[in-house]
């Protein structure tokens, strides 16, 4: 039974995460392009101008890539649970850090509630996933 609940709850760990992959595959392949003019709409909503943003969204793929892997790497390969637990727990702490940056960037000026709602739920699901997790 234990081995059930263990593949269940990295289906599901990764089925989390999927999103921040899915993401981080679009914004490496076209090198930031996809995502850069909104980027700088929203900074220089904030006074934020002369930012390279298509080398920042560039930056922000391969941080979610990096996350996302250390989490896989921690569920489906490292054996030693302390290890295991770590590299979890960097990952998810990772991509908590890079929701909060995106939620308070894209969606506090003007407060848009749904987005808020919903990066705030994947927070939850991700903080989740570091008690979830524990061996």
């Amino acid at each position: 039974m234990a081995n059930q609940n263990e593949n269940l709850v990295k289906l599901i760990s990764s089925l989390l995460i999927l999103m921040f992959a899915v993401s981080g595959v679009t914004k490496v392949f076209s090198l930031g392009k996809l995502e850069s003019s909104r980027l700088t709409t929203k900074l220089n909503n904030f006074n934020i101008k002369n930012v390279n943003s298509q080398m920042l969204v560039f930056l922000a793929g391969l941080w979610e890539l990096i996350s996302c892997a250390i989490i896989l790497y921690g569920l489906f390969i490292e054996k030693n649970s302390e290890k295991r637990q770590n590299y979890i727990n960097i990952g998810a702490i990772s991509l908590v850090i890079f929701t909060v940056l995106v939620t308070l960037v894209f969606y506090t000026y003007p407060f848009k509630h749904l987005p808020f709602l919903s990066n705030l739920t994947t927070i939850c699901g991700l903080l989740l996933l570091l008690f979830v997790c524990k061996s």
